[in-house]
């Protein structure tokens, strides 16, 4: 049977009171369930105990969001009541101390506020510095009411970037262009030159599926590549579908692979001769 991930982040200030969080977490421990912690606030290192016990009983990671270095006078104006963003770094450098797995949700980058290389550097060696082992960058999307309060903000704060929004979303939901790959490749370079890595290290759980885990992440990493590459979509796609397939398998890629070869990868699901030559090959290299 498969192993899922929880994935929570529910730290807001009642949480001292009802501790909500907690009774989670304990849960998890108790069930032997990895988890994927996403949060703004340092209250998260009130269960830092917890969470190290969970993690040495099957596997835990916590990501500080944020979308600024740490500009107080932005953060303000977009995000009026969270934590300092200093704070939330050295709740990383303590999480990182219990040789849990941590790093930076960097979402979303603000266009034109805080995507300069000056910002996107601040972030990635803040990362290193306090022990984060990624920097996960997102973008910023506008739709509904999120859409309508981002722009009033902008409208109020910096009236000067609404032209540049207008021509850089176009109405879309997304940035039109070649803004994000310019971004995210950025970001990747910065990581490298810091030593981390831009994609969070996939947990892989023990048993006959680890393999399948393996595999899979390597077709999205890929997946990933081409994106940054501006591969053509059809390309991209079959990638993503092939780590799909891949991951959802109920039996052990290397048993299909060593009972029928290269014919029984391709017959797999969205995976064509090429994609299962490269299969192959990764299985080959795994098995060195």
């Amino acid at each position: 049977m498969p192993v899922n991930l929880l994935s929570t982040g529910d730290y807001q200030p009642v949480e001292k009171k009802f501790k909500l969080s907690h009774q989670l977490l304990e849960v998890a421990l108790e069930m032997g369930f990895p988890v994927l912690i996403l949060e703004r606030s340092p209250l998260v290192t009130t269960d830092l105990d917890l969470i190290a016990a969970i993690n040495k009983k099957s596997f835990a990671a916590v990501l500080f969001s944020t979308s600024f270095a740490d500009a107080k006078a932005t953060r303000k104006i977009f995000e009026p009541k969270s934590p300092a963003v200093k704070l939330r770094f050295e709740a990383m450098e303590k999480i990182a101390s219990q040789g849990i797995m941590t790093g930076t949700s960097f979402m979303p980058v603000l266009p034109f506020i805080s995507d300069t290389d000056t910002d996107l550097e601040a972030v990635v060696k803040m990362t290193r510095e306090y022990g984060g082992k990624f920097v996960l960058a997102g973008g910023l999307t506008l739709s509904g009411y999120q859409k309508d309060r981002y722009l009033n903000l902008l409208a109020k704060n910096y009236p000067e970037l609404i032209p540049k929004y207008d021509q850089l979303y176009r109405g879309n939901y997304g940035p039109s262009g070649t803004y994000w790959v310019q971004i995210a490749s950025k970001v990747r370079e910065l990581c490298h030159k810091y030593g981390i890595k831009d994609r969070i290290p996939r947990w892989i759980p023990p048993g006959h599926l680890a393999t399948n885990k393996m595999i899979a992440e390597r077709l999205f990493l890929k997946v990933h590549d081409l994106e940054l590459a501006m591969e053509n979509r059809y390309k991209i796609w079959a990638y993503r579908k092939a780590a799909w397939a891949v991951d959802e398998l109920d039996r052990g890629i290397e048993e299909i692979y060593t009972a029928q070869g290269i014919e029984g990868l391709s017959a797999i699901t969205n995976i064509g001769k090429q994609l299962a030559g490269e299969i192959e090959t990764m299985l080959k290299g795994q098995q060195k």
